[in-house]
């Protein structure tokens, strides 16, 4: 396969797979690379045929070629999946028989190898993760508020990761100091291993909480919330067999835990703080969970929160605290848009939980 007249799409495109496009088409504008988009964000990108983005590099605005219509990746050699999570079957029907021989490439939260099994064949799906936050700031212009790395695997049941590497030598005509792309054959561990950060940030939008400056810093919930569901998550996990990878770089599981433990001891606490509170205070790490609260949209807590909760189920345990937790965003789901909790609220309802 050759680079001439090679198509990349990317359905769904929100902040990952705006950012993640715009990226490609700006360092391999040879490619032909369309976004799938929808809503404001979508509307706004078709109206300026440009996608906006800000990083390290400043600000930049990248003609794009863009479209409403899922079955428009047909002719693609590679399709990106960023929807959201409970979007994925909709989505792929959607494209149908358009996606053809493509490699199907998921980039999104939880773990949703089984909706694919359906419409796409293994050996051509690559399951995604990455430790980048993007954000859309406005429609049409999206935000790198923390960089790291996106690294591909096989789905579940499959070993070979000869399309993964594939995927990682196409996006390595990316160049931004701080984006890494890499092959794992343990996929599915770094996969829950980012799924469990996830299910923490979650906890912290519930009261739209900084999910560093106001949550980890704070001792009570880094204490009762933080501690509680990071304990639960390993011993669910343990329960299944799942091995949890190790993510390079600074977004991962066990360097979390390290910082958690060092802001219990109080002069490691105050030089911590001193030396991260004004990095995430101008560039906070956005979770989506907190902009579909804020938008009154439905939220992908089912496929975080909720997939560790049918996990202990399938084992035959319970995992009361993330029960509580998709518990608590649903009751939020059906309150007016930017309905938040306030903080102690949610330490006390987890509090009783871990005190029984």
């Amino acid at each position: 396969m050759t680079d001439r007249n090679m198509k990349v799409s990317f359905l769904g495109a929100g902040a990952i797979g705006s950012m993640f496009a715009a990226l490609l088409k700006h360092y391999a504008p040879d490619l032909d690379v369309l976004v799938v988009v929808r809503g404001a964000h979508g509307q706004a990108i078709s109206e300026s045929g440009e996608i906006r983005t800000l990083g390290p590099w400043g600000t930049r605005s990248v003609p794009i070629a863009w479209s409403f219509d899922p079955a428009d990746v047909a002719g693609s050699d590679f399709v990106f999946v960023t929807v959201k999570s409970q979007g994925t079957a909709e989505a792929l029907q959607q494209a149908g028989d358009a996606i053809g021989d493509a490699v199907v490439v998921s980039i999104q939260n939880g773990i949703n190898d089984q909706a694919y099994a359906n419409h796409v064949a293994p050996e051509r799906l690559v399951m995604g993760m990455t430790t980048t936050n993007m954000a859309v700031r406005e429609p049409g212009t999206v935000s790198m508020q923390l960089d790291g790395c996106t690294l591909f695997g096989p789905p579940i049941g499959l070993n070979s990761i000869a399309a993964a590497e594939k995927v990682v030598e196409l996006l390595n005509r990316i160049h931004v100091p701080g984006l890494e792309f890499l092959p794992h054959s343990n996929i599915l561990g770094i996969r829950y291993n980012k799924l469990t950060i996830n299910a923490l940030g979650y906890a912290s939008c519930l009261s739209a909480s900084n999910f560093m400056t106001e949550a980890l810093f704070h001792r009570p919930w880094r204490r009762v919330v933080g501690r509680a569901i990071v304990d639960e998550c390993k011993r669910v996990y343990s329960a299944v067999g799942i091995q949890i990878a190790r993510i390079p770089g600074r977004s991962d599981l066990s360097r979390l835990e390290n910082l958690m433990l060092a802001l219990e001891l109080p002069i490691l606490d105050k030089v911590v703080q001193l030396g991260l509170r004004g990095k995430f205070e101008r560039s906070p790490i956005v979770f989506s969970l907190y902009q579909d609260l804020e938008r009154g949209k439905p939220t992908e807590v089912e496929h975080i929160n909720g997939q560790v909760v049918r996990l202990a189920e399938s084992a035959g345990i319970h995992a009361p605290v993330n029960r509580e937790i998709v518990s608590m965003t649903h009751e939020l789901e059906q309150q007016a848009a930017a309905t938040f909790y306030a903080r102690q609220d949610v330490i006390d309802r987890i509090s009783k939980l871990t005190a029984s």
